[in-house]
């Protein structure tokens, strides 16, 4: 029996997994990493070293689990969480920073600072003057460049604003210092040393990527002043990406190595153009697969890379809901109003309706795409009758009242048709979310039985480039396995009244203004 191997390196836990040929997993093992938070406000960091350590202990975990050797390994996929950056010298090992993650904000004012700066509001000019002449994808991106924290072009820059000694030390084109992202540097410890790459699905997510041109981006690398030669090679997400001996006594070929959400998209399946996914965990991403074509949406969705297979690309447009998971965690935790996240569906389901009530899932980052508002969470429509089951119904179909709101979108701003939505997730396992979800969106919602997406993802780049599976086709026909699909249950008129309601939620919390 032959395997692939899958280290899933995500935010908060770290997995290894074995997976056969039914893509069924036969062995897991997950360690959970800290974070780095105390030193600042608005920090969040991890130890490098610490997520190596653990990356290496769950594939060792696993092979031990089934008594296995390199040779009985197919391939290793590499799946990781995105927009992370580290610097480390690439002879010796030794870091220069932590692992900085995409929910550091400290690099916020620095974004705003640089996004007003002359040139980029030169090339927003270029931008909004050319596209209505050229109706050119890259005009209307360029027209919305903005930075942001999120990305790790400002976080990048803002380190090394912070961290002068480092920056010298960058100037030399011989110098040994490097800079990766959180896939690179664990491709690097597993090759120990010889590669420093990442593929083009992590490198579109960190903001330095011309989606266009597949290459470094000069105009985003300047202003911050990233020398191009400290970055990692650029691969593609299939292929002959290296090898490594340290598991098993043997050599494993390292076949894929892809972004979390991208892996998602690849793990259902969503091979062709209008293929949809939500995966529904800490926070809600919705990701369309719109083919060859990047789109960018005049509402700030900028064109993502999803993968690159056989030289030829193809691209998806994300929409974020950055509060799902985690407001569930914060009613458990603060409120107390249950004891297990489990127990949201049996109370929601106690209850006929919300007796109007509404709750609107924007805690940390205000509300996201289509919308842009500061606003923060709030909870809407309370009296006296009010009990907990109302509530946690209207936090859960808050969540899912955001997703429509990316999903409709979307639509609007592609022209694209959806026909169905897979879903998955931690809070995918909710069947009165996706069946919620399935009555406000009007469209059936799938969900897969294998609850680890991303992984499966990985798996299946890494399988398809050593003929472990045939072809997409069978992927998508004959290994992926459906749990279960929501249909609509509700009227068009009922949804659109509930919907209406909701958007006069959305009205009444954008002038919110923090006193």
């Amino acid at each position: 029996m032959s395997y692939i191997l899958v280290l899933d390196v995500g935010t908060t836990n770290i997995k290894a997994f074995l997976i056969d040929k039914n893509a069924e997993i036969v062995s897991q093992a997950k360690r959970r990493q800290n974070y780095i938070t105390n030193e600042e406000p608005g920090q969040v960091e991890q130890n490098p070293k610490e997520v190596w350590d653990l990356s290496r202990q769950v594939i060792e975990e696993v092979m031990r689990s089934k008594s296995l050797k390199a040779a009985d390994i197919n391939s290793l996929g590499l799946s990781t969480y995105r927009a992370s950056f580290l610097f480390w010298d690439k002879n010796s090992g030794k870091t220069y920073s932590n692992i900085n993650t995409w929910q550091d904000n400290r690099a916020a004012e620095y974004a705003l600072k640089m996004t007003n700066k002359f040139g980029i509001k030169l090339i927003r000019a270029i931008g909004k003057a050319a596209y209505p002449l050229t109706k050119s994808v890259k005009m209307l991106t360029a027209s919305m460049i903005k930075f942001d924290a999120a990305y790790a072009s400002a976080r990048t820059g803002y380190f090394l604003e912070k961290n002068p000694e480092i920056k010298k030390l960058i100037q030399f084109p011989n110098t040994s210092i490097v800079w990766g992202t959180i896939d690179s540097w664990i491709l690097w410890n597993l090759t120990k040393g010889k590669i420093h790459a990442t593929d083009y699905s992590n490198a579109s997510a960190t903001g330095l990527l011309d989606p266009f041109k597949l290459t470094w981006n000069p105009i985003v690398l300047k202003p911050f002043k990233i020398p191009k030669y400290i970055l990692p090679e650029l691969k593609e997400t299939q292929g002959d990406i290296g090898t490594t001996d340290l598991f098993g006594g043997g050599k494993i070929p390292i076949k894929a190595i892809i972004a979390d959400q991208q892996a998602s998209l690849f793990g259902q399946c969503c091979f062709n153009y209008g293929d949809m996914k939500v995966t529904n965990g800490t926070g809600s991403f919705v990701d369309l697969n719109t083919g060859d074509k990047a789109y960018a949406s005049k509402r700030r969705l900028y064109p993502l890379v999803a993968w690159v297979i056989n030289g030829q690309p193809t691209y998806l447009l994300e929409g974020l809901s950055h509060n799902t998971g985690n407001i569930i965690d914060w009613i458990q935790s603060e409120l107390g109003l249950f004891k297990d996240p489990a127990e949201t569906e049996k109370l929601a389901l106690s209850v006929n309706s919300t007796e109007g009530v509404y709750f609107l899932p924007t805690f940390t980052s205000g509300i996201s795409f289509p919308y842009w508002s500061p606003a923060k969470g709030t909870l809407f429509g309370l009296t006296l009758n009010t009990k907990k089951e109302h509530i946690i119904r209207a936090v859960l179909e808050g969540i899912c009242f955001r997703i429509k709101d990316i999903v409709d979108g979307i639509i609007k701003d592609t022209n694209i048709e959806i026909k169905r939505i897979k879903a998955d997730g931690g809070v995918s396992r909710n069947k009165f979310v996706l069946q919620f979800l399935a009555d406000i969106l009007g469209m059936e919602v799938e969900r897969s039985q294998n609850p680890e997406t991303t992984a499966l993802g990985a798996a299946f780049v890494a399988g398809l480039a050593m003929g472990f599976w045939k072809s997409k086709e069978e992927l998508a026909n004959k290994i992926r396995k459906v749990e279960k699909v929501f249909v609509p249950k509700i009227t068009e008129e009922e949804r659109r009244r509930k919907y209406e309601c909701w958007g006069d939620i959305i009205n009444r919390s954008l002038n919110y203004r923090n006193i």
